[in-house]
């Protein structure tokens, strides 16, 4: 006796739900001819699936040994509830979901369903077919199927090298609010009715997809031409911002809409859509509700804007740490100090560089709680070590100060406190400002800095030797320390010899101390100290360590000869 099935599926091309009794063994594909000769059973089922993502045969169930088997014959591959399979069989059982290109195929054995003429869903509804999908809040399909589709087009382009297509990724903006106000039940509702709408504008041939959350995706493949997408893409953001009518609610949001184009290189498929994701983040970041083309170098600028929103909570996550850096006397060979270095290590990406932290940092503001943070760790730390080890004392601890923390009114009145709470003795902190920040506005410059030396702060001029270097400057500036750049200590000779020692030799007629950074060699330590050089830090010495690191140097100092 034949083995019947029930199947049930959305076709792609009119949105209209398909149900079929079939008959086992039944084929799948494109071409009819091809699946006969695949099934080899005059009495068996062909199921054609017009959609060109289909391979002429592309699958079959079978019956085996009192079992029914689903048997992958394709070029990429069939999805069984959710799991992608190539070139194998899977043994599947009533209930199971499997996905043969973009058509979503739910089986029950028979008796389950009877079978009935294909129906049309009405128009922004936000009812679910149970089974018939893989995502069952909005009936689209998910993530895995929308990368084994971007799979697929890769492979085409290595033939078709003209095919266009449009990877678009969509973010709903306010679907937090709706939750708070009108409860999550509704914005599941909302969610799904989003769905709807947008299977209703999309053509034959296109696919949206829900990814996670208020993300959902959209593929493209029907369009002509970059200007049409755009323009579909557009309705979209249009239907999208229309009313919706949730148990006798009215429900508004906005979408957030990046577009990446198959002509963008890529490396791996799934670069497509990181790549429409950045340009979404973009969007948002412009003001939402809004649309970007993705262009080369927008998936930084989209990483970083990320980074930008990651990095406003990092303090109170516990993601910043600081790293101290020794710093040496050249004449003992003894630790004297330490230079305090932020650090972020960002939960996904892992440590951020320094340099990328501090940029980040300075252009959205973050800098000033961020370098309080700083200072009062640092300061809280060093009392600590001055207690736990005696014979280190006297240690001083380094801090650098950015422009937009130096020009704050009230920057001595929080370097006050800071050493007020933590009983640090000013004369222990340092404080590391950069010649071109003191050279913004000299005469202001002057008056910050005899306001922090009257607490006795004493004043680094840090990166000397770079860019505006003046040396004039440092009989000027009330500062203590001339910090010299490392790019001059690479490579000490010639001109940069001469320069060096130019640098030690005014300091000194001054009354300023040297600490020299980028040391990395016993050659430039000699050097550095025929010269001269008071201190020093560098590779040579220790790079940027921990605190239970810093804690073991000064458990059992090294004497560097």
């Amino acid at each position: 006796m034949a083995v019947e099935l029930q199947l049930s599926w959305e076709d792609p091309a009119t949105s209209t739900v398909e149900q079929r009794l079939v008959t086992v063994p039944v084929a799948f594909g494109r071409d009819e001819q091809a699946m006969r000769t695949a099934i080899n059973d005059s009495e068996g089922t062909l199921v054609v699936l017009p959609h060109k993502q289909v391979s002429r045969c592309h699958a079959l169930i079978v019956g085996k040994e009192g079992e029914l088997e689903l048997v992958d014959k394709s070029t990429n591959g069939t999805f069984l509830n959710g799991q992608h399979f190539l070139g194998t069989n899977r043994q599947i059982q009533d209930g199971d979901r499997f996905q043969i290109g973009p058509y979503k195929i739910a089986l029950s054995t028979i008796g389950t369903l009877p079978p009935s003429p294909s129906m049309r869903l009405p128009a922004d509804s936000t009812a679910v077919l149970p089974g018939v999908y893989h995502d069952s809040l909005t009936g689209l399909p998910n993530r895995n199927m929308f990368m084994s589709l971007l799979q697929n087009l890769w492979e085409r382009l290595t033939v078709e090298t003209s095919l266009l297509f449009a990877v678009v990724h969509l973010d709903i903006d306010r679907l937090q609010q709706v939750n708070d106000s009108l409860g999550y039940r509704v914005g599941d509702k909302l969610l799904a009715a989003i769905a709807r709408r947008l299977r209703q504008r999309l053509a034959p041939g296109d696919t949206a997809v829900r990814l996670e959350g208020d993300e959902f995706a959209l593929l493209l493949e029907s369009v002509a031409n970059t200007e049409d997408a755009l323009a579909l893409v557009e309705a979209i953001q249009r239907d999208l911002a229309a009313a919706f009518t949730l148990e006798d609610k009215e429900a508004f949001i906005t979408v957030s809409m990046g577009v990446a184009f198959s002509h963008v290189p890529v490396n791996q498929p799934e670069d497509w859509l990181r790549f429409a994701r950045a340009a979404t983040n973009r969007a948002k970041h412009l003001g939402r509700g809004r649309l970007e083309i993705f262009r080369p170098g927008m998936e930084d600028s989209g990483n970083r804007l990320r980074l930008e929103t990651d990095l406003s909570r990092a303090i109170e996550r516990g993601e910043l740490s600081l790293r101290y850096q020794p710093i040496v006397s050249l004449t003992s060979g003894r630790i004297v100090g330490f230079e305090a270095l932020v650090r972020w290590h960002h939960p996904e990406t892992g440590w951020i560089p320094s340099d990328q932290l501090i940029s980040i940092a300075e252009e959205t503001g973050l800098i000033i709680p961020i370098g309080l943070w700083v200072l009062r760790t640092a300061c809280q730390q060093l009392c600590q070590w001055q207690m736990r080890f005696p014979h280190a004392h006297p240690l001083t601890v380094s801090v650098n100060v950015s422009s937009k923390q130096f020009i704050q009114a009230d920057l001595v009145a929080q370097i006050t406190e800071v050493l007020q709470k933590t009983g640090l003795p000013g004369n222990h902190l340092k404080l590391e400002l950069t010649e071109s920040l003191l050279m913004e506005s000299e005469e202001a410059a002057i008056l910050m800095l005899s306001q922090l030396r009257e607490l006795g702060v004493q004043i680094l001029m840090d990166d000397f030797g770079t860019g505006y270097s003046n040396l004039a400057r440092m009989r000027t500036l009330p500062t203590d320390v001339v910090k010299v750049d490392k790019s001059l200590i690479q490579s000490l000779d010639g001109q940069n010899l001469a320069f060096v020692r130019g640098i030690v030799a005014l300091a000194h007629s001054l009354s300023k101390t040297v600490v020299v950074e980028g040391i990395e060699t016993q050659e430039q330590l000699v050097q550095l100290r025929e010269m001269g050089c008071a201190y020093g830090q560098g590779y040579f010495f220790s790079p940027p360590v921990d605190v239970a690191e810093a804690e073991k140097l000064l458990a059992h100092p090294p004497k560097w000869s």
